[in-house]
């Protein structure tokens, strides 16, 4: 048993979910073995709660940008998000004007070299904080990137939390993996 963290009550429950599919960042994503379902029959409270969202977030994004499918519009804002950036200092990481980058978040378009550039500018950014993720040196200019059919949606994306072990500390943290398995 353990403590309802709405009304405080000693005999809620609580489960680490086997899977949880969530879509809250814009991204189908899967969450494997790490959401706790509280539940509470005292005051009825029923929820879950999604640890380290903000790598999370970072995860999602190193997901998607070795995902090789074209970037969507919408896409592009959540990974600019999620490296914290307003679309001005995202353009100067870019290269590129704030008009270039505003038109492809609204719109998509880019070409392939956008694309592949955004994708290393985002995973320079935010790979620091999803060590448990490798990613090889060139992995985005060899990337054969194809494009979705008009309404088709994005591949479900399946993330877990492991636990890691620095070599030089031999300290211990959670992190955020990719799964290779399907959802």
């Amino acid at each position: 048993m353990a403590t309802c963290i709405a009304c405080g009550a000693d005999n809620a429950t609580e489960k680490v979910l086997a899977s949880y599919d969530d879509d809250a960042f814009g991204i189908p994503v899967t969450i494997k073995n790490a959401v706790v379902e509280h539940s509470c029959p005292e005051c009825g409270f029923e929820g879950v709660e999604i640890p380290d969202t903000e790598d999370l977030e970072a995860a999602i994004a190193i997901a998607r940008v070795l995902l090789p499918i074209a970037l969507r519009g919408p896409e592009i804002r959540f990974l600019r998000k999620a490296c914290g950036m307003t679309g001005k200092q995202f353009a100067t990481e870019l290269d590129c004007d704030n008009a270039s980058l505003s038109r492809w978040e609204n719109h998509g378009g880019q070409g392939s070299f956008t694309d592949k550039q955004i994708r290393d500018v985002v995973a320079g950014i935010l790979h620091p904080r999803v060590p448990a993720v490798t990613l090889k040196p060139g992995e985005f200019l060899r990337m054969r990137i194809v494009c979705l059919e008009e309404g088709a949606a994005l591949p479900r994306l399946v993330l877990e939390r492991v636990r890691l072990k620095d070599g030089a500390t031999h300290e211990k943290s959670d992190e955020w993996d990719i799964c290779d398995e399907a959802a």
